[in-house]
């Protein structure tokens, strides 16, 4: 399905090969041209035809933005109230303001060509590994202290102002934007471990190791997967992939062996596994909702477990709250419409033109679908208990207002898409 863009229908001179391209190698996709890259990005592409942005996926984002608006109020104000003398809203006023943020954001994106990030990715990559290093600068950095005893350093300050932005946000799109830009200014490069591969997993792993020391290990695994799917769709070597996903399992088994708190965890999650006496309290009282919920829920704001029992109900839990509340079909009714956000980001990546727009599509979508399936895979006792929030649905600042402004990334690609093509296909 991705895998046709391995070589331009130009051919290039200068390619390590003896097979010479034909017909049946053949690619219609527009690589970066640097001639076309010195000239103003904005003239360059309103030369482009520009189509309707794709319906379907706007709407699907604004119906789970609903669902999250309801959903933290639901789970949150209980808390909200015991936390701030009373006051029930506070949770979800902070929640509506960044929801207010994302969608400035995510008009001003969907306007925004977006071969502009391609011109500024290496920038963007820059000020991202800044940010993510000064949440270790003392009154700059805001800390927050765990439940084992640890302290968690994932925010920045934003002055005297009570906001703090979480950088890890921006790193996710900046690292995607570069692995997308560099296959696209070269797409044979990717084919080369030392040339192509190695660099960018050079880069990877600088951001997995400052996003670990925070310490979020979610966040990085989340990160690292999802610039290698790119790296992968891009076209490099399927022994390439084999060799770092064995080196990559070896070195994630030895940083989980090394941490007392995640080897815990995911000795109880097997624990669990083989044995229903077996304690998991993070698994058990999540399973609990969902059970209570049955089929139709206990309905809105009914939850018994987020009152004292369920673990923060309302970010990385919520999808509990939400089965319990509406029960299975509530909860399967908001899986699927992740399934079909997933679908219209990767038909919006078969049909975009451009390699670079296809990739970067693909980077998106499998940033925000690959968040949701670990979220629900956690609370469903899928996948041992990790920090991972709902997209769109759980409360935060950063994570909803970068969210949007990379759905609105992908509703300006889906502007570009060759439209004979998608009707062929359909």
């Amino acid at each position: 399905m991705f895998r046709s863009y391995q070589d331009s229908s130009h051919g290039r001179k200068n390619l390590k090969t003896k097979r010479k391209p034909g017909p049946w190698r053949t690619n219609t996709r527009d690589y970066f041209d640097p001639k076309k890259e010195r000239t103003p990005i904005f003239d360059t592409l309103s030369q482009e035809k520009q189509g309707p942005m794709d319906k379907v996926l706007l709407a699907v984002t604004l119906c789970l933005v609903a669902i999250g608006i309801l959903m933290v109020y639901s789970s949150s104000h209980l808390l909200s109230s015991r936390h701030y003398d009373g006051y029930s809203f506070r949770y979800l006023q902070i929640h509506i303001i960044a929801c207010v943020l994302g969608f400035i954001g995510m008009y001003l994106t969907s306007h925004l060509p977006y071969r502009f990030y391609a011109r500024y990715a290496n920038l963007l990559l820059l000020l991202s590994f800044i940010m993510l290093l000064l949440v270790f600068v003392p009154n700059l950095g805001s800390s927050v202290q765990g439940a084992e005893g640890g302290r968690f350093k994932r925010w920045i300050r934003i002055g005297n102002l009570p906001i703090h932005f979480q950088p890890v946000e921006l790193a996710k799109i900046a690292l995607v934007v570069h692995v997308a830009t560099f296959i696209s200014r070269n797409p044979e490069r990717v084919k080369s471990f030392f040339n192509g591969v190695l660099p960018n997993i050079l880069i990877i792993a600088a951001a997995f190791g400052l996003v670990v020391i925070q310490p979020d290990f979610g966040s990085a695994f989340l990160l690292a997967v999802t610039a290698c799917i790119v790296l992968f769709i891009g076209g490099m070597r399927i022994w390439h992939v084999l060799t770092l996903s064995g080196i990559g399992g070896g070195l994630l088994s030895l940083l989980i062996m090394r941490d007392p708190y995640k080897l815990k965890r995911l000795v109880d999650y097997f624990a669990m596994l083989k044995s229903p006496d077996a304690t998991n309290y993070h698994l058990t009282r999540s399973l609990d909702a969902l059970e209570s919920g049955g089929l139709l829920g206990l309905g809105l704001d009914s939850s018994l477990q987020k009152i004292s029992r369920l673990p923060y109900p309302h970010t990385d839990f919520i999808f509990a709250v939400l089965g319990e509340e509406f029960g299975f079909v509530g909860a399967a009714a908001v899986t699927i419409i992740f399934m079909l956000f997933i679908w219209r980001g990767l038909h919006i990546s078969r049909y975009t033109s451009n390699l670079f727009g296809s990739l970067l599509a693909v980077g998106i979508t499998t940033l925000i679908g690959l968040q949701a399936f670990i979220n629900i895979g956690v609370v469903i006792g899928l996948l041992p208990t990790k920090g991972i929030t709902l997209p769109f649905i759980s409360y935060g600042g950063s994570s909803i207002v970068l969210s949007l402004v990379s759905v609105g990334i992908l509703l300006n690609i889906s502007r570009y898409i060759n439209r004979n093509t998608e009707q062929n296909q359909l």
